[in-house]
């Protein structure tokens, strides 16, 4: 089965041919996916949107094959669901685990099998070996890879031969086995000549050239190997990729040190970061940042080693990329709402809520680590709702402008403190409107994360803070001169970090501190400076003190924090009699400047997309919460843990804190562990009245708001849950 028509006919025998069309796009798919797919089967509804631009976008991609994945499962078994399955295992690359990668390549081996479709498998056995590769199963890759020759042999496949060669040289190098490695590529070399001229033999050229750099590299013939990245790069500029310039980098430095190698190291960074950029999803950026995360570091060291600071800064914020929030194209966005994939996701997010509860009633993890996944690939679906990729730096002009910018948009007397793990380093970049400084830190990434773990639990559980104060010695005192003259902090932590009150250590005790995902939150143009809080901002309050479905206890203070906080605004709209819903969250259109919530929340570290506020009806998820709208400027969340999160490189943080800031809230304050009623009433009530009688940002209240609380109880626990979660300037 090999044409166009067969395709078509085998989909209208499985009757799929009126949903789904089969298209042959052997040129297209390799330059998205890295493989020459013979047929691609996707839903009509998704044709235009995948071919948006002429080209294949492979997060498209991936969600139209997950589909039609589904719908062939359901029909007999087809050539069809095989081809699609080893498609979708390519595609899926930066969004889905290898595990499940591996089982559709498996699926996919069997099926050919039985449907009798033999001369596909040396394909199929190569992408065998490519995920047991990515599983560093290498040995077993090797095996696929002995599979894939030994039906190669039988049906003759030009291009399955190229790729074995090419993937045993691969494999060969991961194990130290460069100069075996090396015959392997010219075999492939020589395999390339039999595939024909265009997009493939290119990228195949592309990808051989790159593995010979590498090996000439780690074989120590550098002079070689550099030799090989010039003439590439001065024969094809236009095709610079980031690994060969990575290397190019490594081996300048290698020859010649640090200083020489600096330009190319930032070569490879911005490279890197486009790649990641490219894609419009958070799941696929993840996965894109975790793709490069040799060469961010690798690089990152090397600047600082060479005496950039700003550079080094420059590079740590841009492999901090996946943070970023994408612009939307309101024509792509309103035609996805035309085509009803918007009531697509509400209608998933509603059976998900379902499954979700039964998961965390039964307690089963595996349901749990389903649930999480499934909610994972909702946000992935809302994330490409008219969404556009946006490289973060094209060029080094952007890049050397980058610090300028964001020096000026430091207040004077505010203090960016952006803390690193590179490798097995630990740093800190210290910027102020007038310097930018990199300091080590006296602390392995070990030493770093359980001292963190340490601090958290220290203050959740009334524990003497000696790991508080220890982070304070180790984190702060390396630029104590700057932090002793800073009025305003915004901390901006690494995810080993995730969680540490630095605002609950002794130098910071009473300074306006905001924690953000990224520096570039502080660039001028973003988040801008709204009016202040005043009696005539528009409030919102929700309360919920009590939950049928729950053995938690009424919260009894839930009613005298709202009426209290009320009581200082004009107009304000209370939600507790009856108590606050789902809807009342979820399907408010109402403009607000600040919405209140006082009920319980549970943070799920496990699943942390299924960390959820308890209102009166039913519990309300952080996916629910990330993929619904909202018109909001600032929330509160008077409710435990609300701030707590599971933390990944790059920026990417999942709790109902970020949840909130990713439906469109400009800053959130949460809380860190678990709050007292009656005292969280108090203390926020308190805040209030400091931002109303004063004017005082979120920042600067939460500051002066601890320290008068400090004075009656001496622990953090009772004084220091409470963050602020977003840009300076955007929480007035």
């Amino acid at each position: 089965m090999t044409s166009q028509d067969d395709f078509t006919a085998e989909l209208a025998r499985v009757r799929l041919d009126g949903p789904f069309v089969s298209l042959v796009m052997k040129e297209e798919s390799f330059l998205t996916i890295g493989v020459g797919a013979p047929v691609i089967v996707l839903p009509q509804n998704l044709l235009r949107p995948v071919l948006g631009g002429g080209s294949l976008s492979e997060e498209l991609l991936t969600e139209g094959l997950r589909q039609s994945v589904a719908e062939l499962r359901r029909v007999e078994p087809t050539a069809l669901l095989a081809e699609s399955l080893l498609s979708l295992a390519r595609a899926s690359e930066g969004g889905e685990a290898l595990e499940r990668r591996l089982g559709m390549v498996v699926e996919a081996i069997a099926v050919l099998h039985g449907v009798g479709a033999p001369h596909r498998l040396p394909r199929a056995y190569v992408a065998l070996s490519d995920v047991l590769k990515a599983m560093d199963r290498l040995y077993d890759a090797l095996a696929a890879l002995e599979r894939a020759a030994e039906a190669e042999r039988e049906h003759r496949d030009a291009g399955a031969l190229l790729a074995i060669h090419y993937g045993r040289a691969t494999i060969f190098r991961l194990l130290g086995l460069q100069a075996e490695a090396l015959p392997e590529l010219d075999r492939a070399t020589v395999a390339l000549r039999g595939i024909g001229a265009g997009t493939t033999d290119r990228l195949w050229a592309i990808r051989i050239r790159s593995e010979t750099v590498f090996c000439l590299s780690e074989l120590g013939r550098v002079e070689e190997a550099l030799a090989e990245a010039e003439a590439w790069f001065e024969s094809d500029p236009g095709e610079f990729l980031s690994a060969p310039a990575f290397v190019r980098a490594d081996l300048i430095h290698r020859r010649s040190g640090a200083a020489a190698a600096a330009d190319g190291y930032l070569e490879a960074v911005i490279r890197a970061a486009e790649d990641v950029s490219s894609y419009s999803s958070t799941r696929f950026r993840r996965r894109a940042r975790d793709r490069h995360d040799v060469l961010f570091s690798t690089s990152i060291s090397a600047l600082i080693e060479a005496g950039r600071p700003a550079s080094a800064l420059v590079a740590w914020e841009m492999a901090r990329s996946g943070s970023a929030l994408l612009p939307r194209d309101d024509e792509a966005y309103e035609s996805a709402l035309r085509d009803g994939v918007r009531d697509e996701i509400v209608a998933e997010a509603s059976q998900l809520v379902e499954d979700a509860r039964g998961a965390l009633a039964t307690g089963d993890r595996s349901a749990l680590a389903e649930c999480q996944d499934r909610a994972d690939w909702l946000l992935f679906r809302n994330d490409m709702l008219g969404r556009i990729p946006r490289p973060r730096a094209s060029s080094r002009e952007l890049v050397d402008g980058w610090t300028a910018d964001l020096r000026g948009a430091i207040d004077p007397g505010t203090l960016l403190l952006s803390y690193a793990a590179i490798g097995e380093r630990i740093c800190v970049f210290a910027t102020t409107s007038e310097s930018l400084v990199c300091e080590p830190l006296g602390v392995s990434r070990l030493e770093l994360r359980l001292l963190a773990m340490s601090a958290a639990r220290e203050c959740r559980g009334l524990l003497p803070t000696d790991a508080l104060d220890e982070s304070a010695r180790r984190l702060l005192a390396p630029v104590g001169r700057l932090v002793a003259e800073a009025e305003a902090l915004v901390i901006v932590p690494c995810a080993e970090l995730q969680g540490l009150p630095f605002h609950a250590m002794g130098p910071l005790r009473g300074k306006a501190v905001a924690y953000g995902t990224r520096a570039a939150d502080l660039r001028a143009g973003k988040g801008g400076h709204d009016r202040p809080l005043s009696a005539a901002s528009h409030w919102t309050g929700l309360g919920a003190p009590v939950v049928s479905y729950s053995s938690s206890s009424e919260l009894t203070h839930v009613r005298a924090e709202l009426r209290d906080i009320s009581a200082h605004f004009e107009s304000p709209n209370i939600v507790l009699d009856p108590p606050a819903t789902a809807a009342d969250l979820l399907d408010s259109a109402a403009r607000n400047d600040v919405l209140h919530l006082a009920c319980h929340a549970a943070f799920e570290p496990a699943a942390p997309l299924l960390s959820r506020l308890l209102l009166a009806d039913r519990p309300v998820f952080a996916f629910e919460i990330a993929v619904t709208p909202l018109n909001t400027a600032h929330v509160v969340l008077s409710a435990c843990e609300t701030a707590d999160a599971a933390a990944h490189q790059g920026g990417h943080t999942q709790s109902l804190a970020s949840a909130f800031l990713t439906a469109g809230a400009s800053g959130v304050t949460g809380s860190l562990w678990p709050v007292d009623d009656s005292a969280a009433a108090r203390f926020l009530t308190t805040l209030y009245e400091r931002r109303i009688n004063t004017g005082a940002s979120m920042a600067e209240a939460l500051g002066w708001t601890r320290s008068r609380f400090a004075e009656e109880a001496l622990h953090p626990h009772y004084w220091a849950p409470f963050v602020y979660m977003g840009a300076l300037g955007a929480d007035r």
